[in-house]
């Protein structure tokens, strides 16, 4: 069955960058999401699930065009 190209749901990659309390090193974690705010909620959700206090850095998105991340700008400031 073909799918309506109105109801593709067009998912990016987004890396989050981010400390846990007590560590010096910076850790990064991946996911799929349609925009950035999905993916920090995603990100907020596991760490909650394992009790993690964790400390965000930066949240960057995969350009597959040009080959890189890109930084996103936080939405609340």
């Amino acid at each position: 069955m073909p799918m309506n190209k109105d109801n593709d749901v067009k998912l990016e990659e987004y890396k989050v960058v981010y400390e846990l309390e007590g560590s010096l090193d910076l850790v990064s974690k991946y996911f799929m999401a349609n925009q950035t705010e999905d993916a920090k909620k995603m990100f907020s959700f596991v760490c909650e699930k394992n009790d993690l206090v964790s400390t965000v850095h930066r949240i960057e998105k995969w350009n597959r065009w040009s080959s890189q991340w890109e930084i996103q700008e936080d939405e609340n400031n």
